[in-house]
């Protein structure tokens, strides 16, 4: 919009303050010139008047997002996803959230390399084990996606043992994609401890897998200490690509016994779980996997959907194609479009107050309507904001905390 455009809607809403239609219009004007924290600051007038607004709501998570404050617009889709508005808008709201857990994993990624001389003198959290992709060493390039395939599945399977902590697969990739490891190969053992310890992980489990003409599948994994880059544990072993699962777990029990862990009857069994019996569907899924970590959320929906297709009792699968055509949904879906069908969906609120989506979590932006909860009667988080995943603000540093009493004074008729 242009500035005499703007300028007209701002002295619009300064001559109506109470007036949240006034208010929303400069907000969305504001939003599509790109001003995302006065959009923000719109937003937050209009909601002071009529707290429950869905649209302004919906422009209140978009800010968010646009200005990295993640754990606050993921507090506010899920808020909106709780008053149950129609299915199309719950789609495209957990589209939504789909899409910011892809932008808060890249953004926290960045934020560990800069703060990687900080990091290395931080002590690692005790049992605390990451998983590298698996780097495939064979020669048919069609079974290369088993590399994020097989990690997955083996942080599954090292999660059963309550002994440790294992961080999220995703984690780690955009963790290595920012440090442009993925498609370097083989990772050596320095480069595995250093990975830990930008997540403060104790140990990393990285290795290799390889196949031959005869669909024979080699699998070698060790246990690297972050603190020292020494093996701590190794484990292979081979056997046909059907029984892939079978050498998978073979090899991590080799780990869990080397690393001198003790495994219950339960965990055993919960182990040997297989998550599906169809390898074209677990390839299927692996490419899944790979898309969806290069936010090519329509690749991801194809090969998902596809896997889920061949095994319908494929867990895993199915859940990730829903959530993979949420985020293709939600990406190609204007913030107007979205803005517009929640303000039409109807449904009853249970939160009853836009409370929830600022205090559901710690959001950084909540200073900035700290005149909407005064007013509406909602209490603010006494802590600070997540500072790994809302470090880089466009508009400041972090809200420090708040406390603040209300005094509500009601006038009987």
């Amino acid at each position: 919009m242009a500035p005499t455009g703007l300028s007209a809607l701002e002295a619009e809403s300064a001559r109506h303050p109470s007036d949240a239609q006034a208010s929303l219009r400069l907000a969305k004007a504001y939003y599509e010139a790109g001003r995302f924290a006065d959009a923000r600051r719109a937003v937050g007038t209009a909601l002071l008047v009529e707290p429950q607004n869905p649209e302004a709501r919906v422009y209140l998570g978009l800010c968010y997002e646009k200005l990295a404050q993640f754990d606050s617009a993921r507090t506010t889709y899920q808020d909106l996803i709780a008053t149950h508005p129609t299915k199309s808008v719950q789609h495209l709201l957990r589209g939504r959230l789909a899409i910011l857990e892809h932008e808060a994993l890249v953004a926290a990624a960045r934020q560990a390399i800069a703060n990687e001389s900080l990091l290395a003198r931080t002590p690692p959290e005790p049992n605390t084990v990451a998983v590298m992709p698996l780097h495939y060493a064979g020669t048919d390039s069609s079974y290369r996606p088993l590399e994020r395939g097989l990690a997955a599945v083996m942080i599954t399977d090292l999660s059963r043992v309550r002994e440790l902590k294992v961080l999220e697969r995703a984690r780690l990739q955009a963790l290595l994609d920012e440090l442009h490891l993925s498609s370097q190969g083989r990772v050596d053992l320095a480069t595995g401890a250093r990975s830990g310890r930008l997540l403060r992980a104790a140990e990393v489990v990285q290795g290799q897998f390889t196949t031959d003409a005869s669909s024979q599948v080699r699998l070698d994994a060790t246990v690297v200490r972050a603190a020292d880059a020494q093996v701590a544990a190794s484990g292979s072993g081979s056997d046909k690509l059907q029984a892939l699962f079978n050498l998978e777990k073979m090899v991590v029990l080799q780990l869990l016994s080397r690393l001198g862990i003790t495994l219950t009857p339960a965990e055993r069994v919960a182990i040997s779980e297989r998550p599906t019996k169809d390898m074209v569907a677990f390839l299927l899924y692996s490419r899944g996997l790979e898309a969806d970590d290069d936010g090519d959320f329509t690749g991801a929906a194809a090969a998902f959907n596809a896997a889920a297709e061949r095994d319908p009792t494929f867990t895993q699968a199915v859940q990730q194609a829903a959530s993979a055509r949420a985020a293709q949904a939600a990406s190609v879906t204007p913030a107007t479009s979205l803005a517009a069908a929640a303000s039409a969906s109807t449904g009853a609120s249970t939160s009853g107050t836009l409370g929830t989506a600022i205090n559901a979590a710690v959001p950084s932006g909540a200073g900035v309507l700290s005149s909407v909860a005064t007013t509406a009667g909602l209490g603010l988080p006494s802590a600070d904001p997540n500072r790994i995943a809302e470090g880089t603000l466009t508009d400041g540093p972090a809200r420090t905390a708040i406390d603040a009493s209300v005094t509500l004074i009601l006038k009987l008729p």
